[in-house]
């Protein structure tokens, strides 16, 4: 499987995700300053989940998502396996991005 992370506010990141223009949604409206977020569709659709405020380092796993915001002042990773393995990509502080069709974040890492 070839997870896909495309469409990122602010600045490049994902390289084996390409990138994706999509509406330009606000992800520090759409996540608290201070969390890691995640929806179950693109675009900030479906169910919302997120880490709470200022979450630990590690690996957070069950995190299955479309659409990622990493409004932390940590760098993220995300990963398409569980338990931190598959395919990685990293999600800079005050970022988001999505995945390709067909494609699910199953975990990430909290960084430092």
């Amino acid at each position: 499987m070839r997870n896909k992370l495309i469409a990122l506010g602010g600045t490049a990141l994902i390289a084996m995700l390409p990138l994706l223009a999509t509406e330009s949604a606000s992800a520090a409206e759409k996540c608290r300053e201070g969390s890691v977020c995640t929806w179950s569709k693109n675009n900030f659709g479906g169910t919302k989940k997120t880490s709470g405020l200022n979450p630990s380092a590690g690996c957070k796993t069950s995190w299955g998502g479309k659409t990622v915001s990493n409004q932390t002042k940590r760098t993220i990773k995300v990963y398409s396996g569980n338990s931190c393995n598959g395919q990685m990509e990293i999600l800079e502080p005050n970022h988001w991005g999505q995945t390709e069709a067909g494609d699910t974040i199953r975990s990430i890492r909290v960084v430092g």
